[in-house]
């Protein structure tokens, strides 16, 4: 039996509310980083395998990388003792057999050409849910769809910190959006109040890199550009220096950089000062890159330079300094960078939060980021077309007479 959270009780018990109050559709656990989701899945699914009197159903859980495969299965497995679970992931080297299994934890692209492979399924949880497709495309909806032709009742649930796209607007919107509601929440400010969650500490830095007049696409900048703004000589030695300063106190740091070619540049601007560091991006092979986090889990690497990695999946509670070398308007991208500083660990106290760019000034604090609506367009007298209105806590879809949203 799991022991949990009252929070994390209060959210499966929203979560059940839900199901009860609509027989169709397909809900949102809003759960931000440190709320514990691999607990709260585990005991969902236990629920529904063994406290179902004559029925155990089946599910699938859905996760968009091998590090979150295994960080999630590492997590369940002791958690579900009297449940068959099963791995199909060919980055992971397993392929379980999935019919005699209560739950299968598997990487989408290992299982989305061949869905046959899973037999019937009750229930489909995918972790890190923002990153399906708005549009009914894309191998996450493919698999959905597949598997609803064996089973249409089979419901869906989405997990994620970040309920809303790159470019801010809830995952609840869209005509062709596979996700109905935001059924529970828990979110950076409650876990902050209550001690889960390790707080940032801003310090103000002598470099502020204006992305004013970068081009963007799809809600944030481009990168080429970007990268001619900020991958310069003297800035980057600049930055190492006032890095090293800021952080002498501090154990594990991970900077963030724009390209692969800016990543290098800093780390052999941080390694004149005499820092332990390392390079890891889309590029580095996996077995370099498990290298690389084990050594800094470790402590024999003292810092990170990445590029569009490191950020979902990404589990060192012992991170405390965190510096942003790389503007970003995307709402997902600066909460989920933001929140790997976040979870607690012994003997830390909080995150030192180093932004050498304008979005903590342009975006606003972390725990403030929300999702918009979906603009609407015109009908034909004019107006808007669309006859609710969007909440803008949770993002559900409230009745234009409605005062107060439900959550």
């Amino acid at each position: 039996m799991v022991t949990l959270r009252p929070y994390q009780t209060r959210t499966l018990e929203e979560l059940d509310a839900w199901f009860m109050d609509n027989e169709t559709g397909h809900p949102i656990v809003h759960a931000c980083v440190g709320a514990g989701k691999s607990v709260m899945i585990a005991e969902y699914c236990r629920r529904a395998v063994l406290e179902y009197p004559g029925y155990r159903a089946r599910i699938l859980m859905l996760v968009p990388s091998k590090e979150l495969l295994i960080q999630n299965f590492e997590k369940l497995k002791p958690l579900t003792a009297d449940m068959y679970i099963g791995i199909i992931s060919a980055s992971a080297g397993r392929k379980d057999a999935a019919f005699d299994k209560d739950l299968v934890i598997a990487t989408v692209g290992s299982v989305a050409k061949n869905p046959g492979m899973l037999g019937r399924l009750d229930l489909i949880m995918v972790d890190e849910c923002h990153l399906i497709s708005r549009k009914d495309s894309g191998q996450y909806r493919e698999l959905i769809a597949a598997c609803q032709r064996y089973n249409p009742s089979l419901r869906v649930i989405g997990l994620t910190g970040t309920p809303f796209r790159g470019d801010g607007i809830w995952l609840t919107e869209g005509k062709e959006r596979l996700f109905t509601d935001i059924a529970a929440r828990v979110t950076l400010r409650e876990l902050l109040d209550a001690g889960f969650l390790s707080p940032l500490v801003n310090a103000e830095t002598g470099t502020h890199i204006d992305a004013t007049g970068v081009k963007m696409n799809n809600g944030d900048f481009v990168i080429s550009d970007l990268a001619k703004r900020i991958d310069q000589t003297e800035l980057t030695q600049a930055i190492a220096g006032q890095i090293v300063e800021l952080g002498k106190d501090r154990a594990k740091w991970l900077v963030y950089c724009v390209t692969v070619e800016h990543a290098g540049h800093m780390a052999e601007a941080l390694k004149k000062h005499g820092v332990s560091v390392a390079v890891v991006s889309a590029n580095t092979p996996a077995a370099e890159r498990d290298r690389v986090i084990r050594d800094f889990k470790a402590g024999r690497l003292r810092c990170i330079c990445n590029v569009a990695v490191l950020t979902t999946g990404f589990d060192v509670p012992e991170l405390d300094l965190i510096a942003l070398v790389r503007n970003t308007r995307s709402p997902v991208l600066y909460t989920q960078i933001a929140g790997r500083g976040m979870r607690i660990a012994d003997g830390k106290q909080d995150c030192l939060w180093l932004d050498f760019t304008d979005t903590t000034q342009v975006m606003g604090p972390v725990d403030q980021i929300k999702g918009r609506a979906e603009p609407r367009p015109a009908n034909k007298d004019g107006g808007s077309e669309s006859p609710f209105k969007v909440c803008p806590e949770c993002g559900a879809n409230c009745a234009t007479a409605v005062l107060m949203c439900k959550c």
